[in-house]
């Protein structure tokens, strides 16, 4: 009768080896890796907390959800963009020159670069 603690423990060994083990796939199967776009603009939690804040209480016409969040996508000309109000420009001063919209499925905050209407940032 074989040992069943010494089947077990080669068992285990053999097992964990696969875990531990990446696949390899040959150098050029499937599309490249793309790294996302950086943000083009930087704000810090405090900001954002701000902007959140003062642009919930705008009541702004929401989104449709299947509107673009992904930094770097362009926002089509059918969604509205909206300016930021005086207060927010004058209390998040880098967020002055860019537009927003607010998603209707999750009240996510986009903010839009102006020049090239990209998403700049999600401010969720």
């Amino acid at each position: 009768m074989p040992d069943r603690q010494g089947t077990l423990v080669v068992g285990l060994i053999t097992a964990s080896a696969f875990m531990f083990c990446a696949p390899v796939w040959p150098q050029g199967a499937g599309a490249p890796v793309v790294a996302p776009a950086p943000r083009t603009i930087n704000l810090t939690q405090e900001q954002r907390f701000i902007i959140k804040e003062i642009v919930k209480d705008l009541h702004v016409p929401k989104a449709r959800a299947d509107a673009p969040e992904t930094i770097g996508d362009t926002v089509p000309k059918t969604i509205d963009l909206h300016a930021m109000p005086p207060l927010l420009a004058e209390k998040v001063p880098q967020g002055r020159s860019h537009s927003f919209f607010v998603k209707e499925d999750d009240d996510a905050i986009v903010l839009v670069s102006p020049n090239d209407r990209r998403v700049a940032d999600v401010i969720r």
